[in-house]
């Protein structure tokens, strides 16, 4: 504020001279004081900051977009592909069954000593048999590779089919294998070359077990199958034959009485004829024999460890 008696001094003013291009027309002049000139600039000023942070924000939303509808796209990816394996999972579960249900019933046939061919294991043999079924499925892989496709392809690959097959087949020659003895007694004359009991002076062979039993006792079938015969036999008197399938047959000889008929399927531990000393005996007896595509062997090793 000016002192008293003093005038106040005039604000400063800006005068702007406007001339056309190339000096034509007559020019304008424009005059503003130094307030207005400020107000113009502090106007501009706060527009421009407006429009930079409108930029800066624009700019920080669209990234959050961008970001928002990738993480979206991947998410649907990764459901479509949660949903694709539980899809193959639904596929493997009925061939994992099946592989584990063989391989449980193939352990079962290997423990028993049934895997592949005829007669009991040793150690040594029931361990590499169990490695050999071990493998049936292939070894396990490392964890970084069992996934759902790796699980696929490989059940993919295996034969199921033929796999039940081989199971049904291995079955039906274990039940044909003797499952019993015959007859409650001691062997009282083993297989092989041996003393003609009619003859003490020559040697004859002798293709079977003889097994001390009281007359009349039970003769039981050591395995399921059907009778082939069933009447006299020259020497084994009467006798009966069960055949068991798979090349496999038995034959009951010497007996007192018999009580099947031929055409007759009879089970294991089932009587097929009563203990005597019918044909060339030298007194009441089983005569046993196994035979194994028309060769008669030794049925020892193929009977259970524990007599009746």
């Amino acid at each position: 504020m000016a002192p008293a008696g003093e005038r106040p001094r005039p604000e400063p003013h800006y005068t702007f001279v406007v001339v056309a291009d190339g000096g034509r027309g007559q020019p304008h002049q424009i005059t503003v004081t130094r307030g207005r000139v400020r107000a113009i600039v502090a106007t501009a000023g706060a527009g421009l900051g407006a429009l930079v942070l409108a930029a800066i924000v624009q700019a920080a939303t669209f990234s959050r977009v961008t970001d928002h509808d990738h993480l979206v796209s991947q998410n649907v990816q990764l459901k479509a592909e949660v949903e694709s394996v539980r899809r193959e999972l639904g596929e493997l579960a009925p061939l994992i069954q099946r592989v584990r249900a063989y391989d449980e019933q193939l352990r079962g046939l290997a423990a028993a000593g049934s895997l592949p061919g005829f007669g009991p294991l040793d150690a040594d043999a029931l361990a590499a048999r169990e490695a050999w079924i071990s493998g049936v499925v292939g070894a396990p892989r490392p964890d970084s590779e069992l996934t759902s496709a790796f699980l696929f392809a490989e059940l993919a690959a295996i034969d199921l089919d033929a796999l039940d097959d081989n199971l049904d087949r291995l079955q039906r020659s274990t039940e044909s294998m003797p499952q019993l003895w015959p007859v409650d007694g001691p062997v009282t004359s083993g297989f092989g070359w041996r003393r003609d009991p009619f003859g003490r002076t020559r040697w004859k062979f002798h293709g079977g077990l003889d097994i001390g039993a009281e007359y009349g006792s039970a003769i039981l079938a050591t395995g399921a199958g059907t009778i082939t015969f069933a009447g006299w036999h020259s020497g084994h008197g009467r006798m009966v034959e069960v055949d068991h399938g798979g090349g496999i047959a038995t034959r009951y000889c010497h007996a007192s009485e018999l009580l099947v008929l031929e055409g007759e399927d009879v089970l294991a531990g089932q009587t097929v004829a009563l203990v005597g000393s019918s044909g060339m005996s030298t007194g009441p007896h089983l005569h046993y024999e196994l035979v194994l595509n028309d060769e008669r062997v030794d049925p020892r090793p193929y009977l259970p460890t524990d007599e009746l």
